[in-house]
């Protein structure tokens, strides 16, 4: 060991986009983190999800946390997060604030707004620290300073 860390150290973390091969294990994930939600909201988040903005976070080959976003068409381009879990073996570190600045720094300056809908007070605090707000409707949205003034015509 040199300087405290071994030769045997696990990978880093990686951010990958989720495929058909990962629901089984987000779905297990889910039913953990969100065992109060019918497995039915999950099945239509998945097969609705934007395929290029939803991700898995992973440890090796562990899914230490999930990200599903999608498109809702009453909204026009605004993207919604319609879930964001992490392992609690993983919670406290920074990873989760990780993934959420990197998912809102490539999306935001795309789609201008990205919304979602926390499931409890602590969830919005925390999503509140990372650049969202609450908005007239009960959601949270987070989205670049220049949609939230539009000039005069």
């Amino acid at each position: 060991m040199k300087y405290g860390v071994s030769a045997h150290q696990s990978p880093p973390m990686r951010f990958k986009h989720l495929c058909q091969k990962d629901k089984v294990t987000v779905t297990q994930m889910y039913k953990k983190i969100f065992p109060e939600l019918p497995l039915e909201d999950l099945d239509i988040s998945w097969d609705g999800r934007s395929r290029p903005d939803s991700y898995g976070i992973w440890d090796g080959n562990t899914l230490a946390g999930f990200l599903l976003a999608s498109f809702h068409t009453r909204s026009g381009g605004s993207m919604y997060i319609d879930y964001f879990a992490l392992d609690e073996a993983y919670r406290g570190n920074g990873l989760g604030t990780q993934l959420v600045e990197e998912f809102l720094s490539s999306l935001v300056e795309t789609y201008g707004s990205i919304h979602l809908f926390p499931r409890n007070e602590s969830v919005a605090k925390w999503y509140m620290r990372n650049g969202f707000r609450e908005s007239a409707n009960g959601y949270y949205v987070c989205h670049r300073y220049q949609t939230r003034f539009k000039p005069k015509a």
